[in-house]
């Protein structure tokens, strides 16, 4: 993560420097808007840990996977901002999984889908404070140890709250965001971040490659139990983007 995010930072000065970008003007009022049609998410390190607490006449259980599996991820969206108010609205899909040999034993596939949108507002140069919601649909399918199979497909909201830096060039965008959420409303805890830059060497179109990480914590209750999984899905993005 460190190497990539050198590379990707002394490639962004570098470009700056060579392409002599100049900021855009908000000061006509008019929005600047990007939608990414095709983002493809590789995730470079997948986590899941499953913990079952103990239930009548049984200790419960929990482990993490040793060995990850990848099936595919994909994110789109839309951003757009005024110099005042900042609009960021994304969809991410991941199928992933894994297994532990060692026991405990454990196999896991999950399914993960959601939706997120945020509002920003201007408090410096650049930076923005936001809130927003995400939309988390995860379908998951466990098996640990003795315990009995667990499957299920909770959908939750969770609220967010985050910070955001946006700087939009005539050739280059830089982006980043953090933001975190849950509070037990919907997921015990939700967290995501991450960094993009868009080169866009002809008008409204360009490439984005990016960084992205994320971190939940959801509680379930399925065949009377309480089932709690924290995935941690983080990985490099690469794809193009339409710029009005």
């Amino acid at each position: 993560m460190t190497l990539l995010t050198m590379l990707v930072v002394g490639a962004t000065i570098g470009l700056a420097r060579a392409q002599g970008v100049s900021q855009v003007p908000a000061a006509r009022g008019g929005w600047n808007v990007a939608v990414y049609p095709v983002l493809v998410w590789i995730p470079l390190d997948i986590g899941i840990d499953v913990e079952i607490p103990p239930f009548e006449n049984d200790g419960g259980g929990l482990g993490d996977i040793v060995d990850s599996r990848f099936d595919g991820a994909y994110l789109g969206g839309v951003a757009a901002s005024n110099g005042t108010w900042a609009v960021d609205a994304y969809f991410v899909w991941a199928a992933i999984g894994g297994d532990r040999p060692d026991r405990p034993s454990l196999t896991v596939d999950l399914d993960l889908i959601y939706g997120r949108a945020t509002l920003g507002r201007r408090i410096a140069p650049d930076l923005y404070v936001t809130g927003g919601v995400r939309r988390l649909a995860l379908k998951y399918d466990f098996t640990l140890g003795d315990l009995p199979h667990f499957s299920r497909k909770p959908g939750v909201w969770d609220p967010l709250v985050g910070i955001a830096w946006n700087r939009i060039g005539q050739k280059v965008e830089w982006h980043a965001s953090f933001d975190g959420g849950g509070f037990g409303v919907g997921a015990d805890v939700d967290l995501g971040a991450g960094v993009r830059i868009d080169w866009k060497p002809v008008s409204h179109f360009g490439f984005a490659v990016g960084y992205n990480y994320l971190y939940l914590k959801v509680e379930d209750e399925v065949l009377r139990r309480t089932a709690i999984i924290k995935p941690t899905i983080h990985g490099p993005a690469v794809g193009i983007g339409f710029y009005f």
